[in-house]
């Protein structure tokens, strides 16, 4: 099969374009994830490229096992050895290989959000700062920042002015690094930190990953951020064999700390840069696509690109107004219980709203009309109570180092072990300067007696024989026998608590999951799992990757969980000023362009559907509060658009509108020029390659004379 007979003239210039840097521009729809799989199968057919030399970052890891998939089923082709994942899954492979150099060994357990949340606590009352004054969720932010711009606490007040605020984030900061480096662990901000530091500061390492990966393409680039820019420019800014695949229409990913300049100013990074657009869309009908360009084209920050298809539909995407949510949700209710009776797909069907809390109204009218739902973004299944637990167990075998799982399992289920001797056994490895874990199995407890010495003697002799047997025992098996030696299935089993039976269905799921873990590596590498390899797999677990496309029913999600997934019917929800722009945005400009690209996003999800709706009054908090429509809703050409009633008083009609000029600024208002020499204390001399901005504070690209390429605000530099 000649492989390019698939693919139209642009996907094949895709494919082929091979050596040097290609910016792929991929608009909605537009077989962007096929022209990745073609590519890769047309290095190693036809380029006869070694798998292990090719490297493909995805944004999800439901997409890298699509590719994978794809690749074994459509050509035949052994994805074990080709490197395919997402950022953090290739980071924490490089970093538990390279462990001999870092300040962690290669069990380091990786702490989730939950996690981080009773660290910070932990921390708050050990440096006596009030989370009033300092919210765990903000300073937790500002540190994943800094971690994401690559600033260790060391460098902290070189990016950071110095003040009260910043001088109790920087004691936070250092006091958190110091804790997971003694529990062995890492946060998923950690794994691409440490990647691109371990990579700029070992020239050996850096060359070993770039003679490894002669070819690298990167999927979702405008969701990139500076640490995983680093990341992707160190390995291949020499051979420059780097393809880079993405859409600045749907940068939806700015709160996470993505850049959008990565792929704005792709070609400034890299010399000779092939530019392809893909703009022919496979998934939306006409209709549709045009309401999308009507409204994308308000963006400035973007790329020049207009989506077409060759799919006509005489259904216009509707707008329909309510009187108030509970309206807006029977409504949509309503037209599902139609459409199900006519026989329609419960999984082609989506409501996306703009925040999480706008879900409820829509659960109770799918529960009074009897729709199967399933939110998307709710509780992960792998943070459940129960869950955590038993993979709190598994972490201590696998890092005994790990001190919050350790404490998390001491005394569940119950057994005796109170608050006191747990302060005993604490200060005993303090005392000691040994890790809980030690002090817990340690032959000498003698600080403990009586029944709390046999007590934690039990558990001891439970978690020592566990490790044991983990170091030969496959994952599956392992994780039935601790849960068989705790008797957990009879605790839930037999207990009175309602939610204990849901507790007990989780945990069947649980060793389901693991089974099916077990049996899908076994037969894709011949090899049981173990402990490490099944902990590597759910640490990175997302929240699209708990959907269950098997399960027929209406998916409810936020706009942001839509990227990457398509559905015949699209119903967007909460059209409304505060609510999409959110209120956080209306007065900020690049923002605003986001919230703008975020509906872009959720009405390219549409494959024959769409309907918008907003509602007159909304119930926030106490009060009935009225609304005003989206702005956005008025930048639509009023033609592209069906009224499904007829009182439209709050929403004039649309009027067509020329599309905003890009303001330009001129060389000669920035105080800094491209090409000037600057000197900043720790990097020394660099010139200036970008100017963000005309004030003293502009965002500059500097190259520097060591070989480094950083982007740093203006003040921290002097001109020479």
């Amino acid at each position: 099969m000649n492989l390019l007979d698939n693919l139209n003239p642009t996907q094949q210039k895709v494919v082929t374009t091979t050596e040097g840097p290609v910016l792929v521009l991929a608009g909605a729809g537009s077989g962007k994830t096929r022209s990745v799989i073609y590519r890769t199968a047309y290095l190693i057919n036809h380029k006869k490229i070694k798998p292990w030399n090719i490297l493909v970052v995805t944004f999800t890891n439901k997409a890298a096992r699509e590719l994978k998939d794809r690749l074994e089923n459509t050509f035949k082709l052994s994805t074990h050895s080709l490197w395919i994942g997402t950022f953090h899954s290739v980071c924490m492979r490089i970093l538990r290989y390279e462990q001999a150099i870092l300040p962690f060994t290669s069990d380091f357990s990786i702490y989730d959000e939950n996690d981080q949340k009773v660290i910070f606590k932990k921390l708050y009352k050990k440096l006596d700062i009030d989370p009033k004054y300092f919210p765990i969720a903000k300073i937790r932010n500002i540190i994943s920042r800094q971690k994401n711009s690559l600033i260790l606490p060391k460098d902290f007040f070189e990016f950071n002015e110095r003040n009260y605020y910043s001088e109790k984030v920087i004691k936070i900061y250092e006091a958190y690094q110091k804790y997971l480096l003694e529990n062995n662990a890492l946060d998923f901000d950690d794994l691409l930190m440490y990647t691109a530091i371990l990579l700029h500061d070992n020239e050996s390492i850096r060359i070993k990953y770039e003679k490894m990966f002669q070819y690298v393409m990167i999927d979702e680039y405008q969701d990139t951020n500076y640490a995983q820019f680093k990341i992707v420019n160190l390995i291949a800014k020499n051979h420059q064999n780097l393809c880079v695949v993405g859409d600045d229409d749907q940068a939806i990913y700015s709160w996470r700390g993505a850049d959008i300049r990565n792929i704005l100013e792709f070609e400034k990074d890299y010399k000779n840069v092939v530019k392809i657009k893909l703009v022919q869309n496979y998934r939306s009908p006409k209709s549709i696509l045009n309401l999308a360009n009507s409204l994308i084209k308000f963006n400035s920050q973007r790329h020049e690109k207009e989506l077409w298809t060759e799919i006509i539909s005489n259904k216009k995407p509707t707008l329909n107004i309510l009187e108030n949510e509970n309206e807006e949700a029977r409504s949509i209710a309503d037209k599902i219980h139609s459409f199900k009776l006519k026989d329609g797909n419960l999984n082609e069907c989506v409501v996306l709203y703009r925040t999480n809390a706008q879900s409820r109204v829509f659960e109770n009218a799918f529960i009074q009309q009897n729709i199967k739902y399933q939110i998307v973004g709710g509780v992960n299944f792998y943070q459940r109570k129960e869950i955590k637990d038993i993979i709190a167990y598994l972490r201590v075998l696998a890092n005994p180092q790990d001190s919050e799982s350790l404490l998390r399992i001491i005394n569940f289920p119950t057994r005796g072990i109170g608050k006191t001797t747990i302060a005993k056994i604490i200060d005993y490895a303090t005392v000691k300067n040994i890790t809980i874990y030690e002090s817990v199995v340690s032959k000498e407890n003698h600080f403990l007696i009586g029944a709390a010495a046999k007590r934690v003697e039990s558990f001891a002799s439970k978690i020592l024989n566990w490790k044991k047997i983990s170091e030969e025992m496959p994952i599956n098996s392992l994780n039935m026998k601790i849960i068989d030696d705790l008797n957990l299935m009879d605790i839930y089993d037999f207990s009175d608590d309602p939610k204990d039976i849901s507790r007990l269905e989780n945990i069947k799921e649980f060793i389901a999951a693991t089974n099916e873990f077990s049996e899908n590596i076994e037969n894709e590498t011949g090899q049981k799992p173990f402990l490490t390899e099944y902990l590597q797999n759910i640490s990175l677990h997302t929240d699209l990757d708990s959907v269950d496309e098997n399960e027929e029913s209406v998916k409810l999600m936020t706009m942001h969980n839509a990227k990457g997934l398509e559905f015949d019917n699209v119903f967007i929800v909460g059209l409304e000023n505060g609510l999409l722009p959110h209120s956080k945005s209306m007065d900020n400009e690049k923002e605003l362009e986001e919230e703008r690209r975020l509906f872009y996003v959720a009405i390219t999800r549409a494959k024959k559907i769409v309907a918008l709706s907003y509602v007159r009054a909304r119930r926030v908090f106490d009060a009935v509060q009225r609304t005003l429509p989206s702005r956005f809703l008025m930048e639509f050409d009023d033609e592209l658009l069906e009224k499904e009633n007829h009182v439209f008083y709050e929403l004039q009609s649309p009027k067509k509108q020329k599309k905003p000029q890009k303001s330009v600024i001129l060389e000669t208002q920035k105080y800094f020029k491209v090409g000037q020499k600057i000197i900043h204390a720790k990097f020394g001399n660099g010139i200036i390659l970008n100017v963000d901005g005309i004030g003293k504070d502009a965002k500059l690209t500097i190259s520097f004379s060591k070989g480094m390429l950083k982007k740093i605000i203006g003040s921290y530099v002097k001109i020479l």
